[in-house]
């Protein structure tokens, strides 16, 4: 009889009794427009689900952009994606390792002085996984440290920095929304996918999530960790190619950007 444990991802997946395979019109962002000055600050803003995130925003109408990333020429391929979309829209690239505390307080430091530290949205895409391998003595202590670097204390580091842009001011306009990209991983303990090093990691990702919330709900920003569903990105080539060919049918649609990233079931 499976453990308590052991189901905890399949729970997850069976908490809405309506699971969506393709978007739905509430997601199309040409049909869900932006409030007038409104600014997206994108950490991992490139690839697959970046790229996404990035051209959804801007086609609802984002007025500025912050991508950052560890590699400043990716940035600048997904900038002019934007800007075919939006001419008009502001567009900061910045390079940003997000392991690294300074690196982060001069990405804020960035959206000071580039926006008057007005952010609506931090989004927290950046992540690591190494081989999926189901055995933590096969498992190498460095995918381990990365993991919790950049999955949970890169998080950290987005959190520590760039909240204080989300909190209203005294006159309760404002209140922005911190999501962070999760996994349907961080519930998984056995089966699929149980690689400790990114199960765990993003497990502490989505607990620190949670606190965010407890902390911040109440001075008006919404938090929360998102399972993107399955996408053909540089992640996916840490699968087995035995798994490259399965469809996971527990995948949601609920996040923007699926509607215009290289979406896929795998």
């Amino acid at each position: 009889m499976p453990t308590k444990s052991q189901l905890n991802a399949q729970n997850c997946r069976q908490f809405t009794q309506t699971l969506h395979k393709t978007p739905y019109p509430e997601l199309n962002p040409s049909t869900t427009p932006l409030p007038n000055n409104y600014t997206v600050c994108i950490l991992g803003g490139h690839g697959a689900a970046g790229t996404g995130l990035a051209k959804a925003y801007t086609t609802a109408g984002a007025s500025g952009i912050i991508l950052a990333a560890r590699t400043k020429p990716a940035l600048e391929e997904t900038a002019t994606e934007l800007r075919h979309i939006n001419p008009n829209i502001k567009i900061v690239v910045i390079e940003c390792d997000i392991t690294s505390s300074s690196a982060v307080q001069e990405l804020a430091r960035t959206v000071t002085r580039e926006f008057n530290s007005r952010l609506d949205v931090v989004l927290v895409n950046s992540g690591f996984s190494g081989p999926m391998v189901m055995d933590v003595t096969v498992e190498e202590p460095d995918w381990f440290k990365l993991a919790f670097e950049v999955n949970t204390l890169g998080t950290f580091h987005a959190a520590h920095y760039l909240l204080p842009m989300l909190v209203r001011d005294d006159t309760g306009n404002g209140g922005g929304s911190f999501i962070a990209i999760c996994s349907m991983a961080a519930p998984t303990v056995a089966g699929f996918g149980a690689h400790a090093h990114y199960c765990v990691s993003k497990a502490a990702q989505a607990r620190l999530v949670e606190m965010v919330y407890e902390q911040y709900a109440g001075r008006g920003v919404f938090c929360a960790s998102v399972h993107p569903g399955g996408l053909k990105s540089e992640f996916s080539k840490c699968m087995p190619e035995e798994f490259l060919h399965c469809e996971f049918l527990f995948l949601f649609s609920f996040t923007l950007f699926e509607y215009v990233a290289d979406f896929v079931y795998l």
